[in-house]
């Protein structure tokens, strides 16, 4: 290459070294800057969506520590509290186990709507004074259906 770099005119050079570089500003072109002024332009479109995103999770996380907050509503007994809940929302039928452990009130549902677990949790803490310990989720072939473990405890 050397040798045949110095049999080249001075012409000759100077056009294979513009040559040359002309390929390395195309090549930078099209693999740096075309890609980051593409990524800049998805993320110019892409912030308004996420900051609303970010809004909606930290209001659910306000809503999250204030059911943290509510006093517990003056009942007896934990499990009949909370089966007056299942029961209002038609969900008696679906659990396949209800009871008291340890200070702490275990539901297991053997197939349950996912959709119909957010409300029973949010009126078993405002109804019952529950509020969740641990929640386990394991989907079910058909779509839209769970099988849930949940466990609470009293907020008293």
């Amino acid at each position: 290459m050397r040798e045949a770099w110095q049999r080249l005119s001075t012409r000759e050079q100077r056009m294979v070294a513009a040559a040359a570089a002309a390929v390395v500003i195309a090549l930078a072109w099209v693999g740096i800057w075309r890609p980051v002024n593409a990524d800049i332009a998805r993320l110019a479109r892409d912030v308004p969506r996420l900051e609303s995103v970010a809004s909606t999770a930290r209001s659910e996380a306000d809503d999250i520590v204030a059911l943290g907050r509510v006093a517990a509503p003056a009942r007896a007994e934990p499990l009949p509290a909370a089966e007056r809940v299942l029961a209002e929302r038609n969900l008696r039928a679906a659990v396949s186990g209800l009871d008291m452990q340890e200070g702490r009130l275990r539901m297991t549902f053997a197939m349950v709507r996912f959709d119909a677990l957010p409300p029973l949790v949010d009126a078993l803490a405002r109804n019952a004074g529950l509020l969740p310990t641990d929640i386990t989720l394991q989907p079910r072939v058909e779509p839209g259906f769970v099988r849930a473990e949940l466990t609470f405890r009293t907020s008293r």
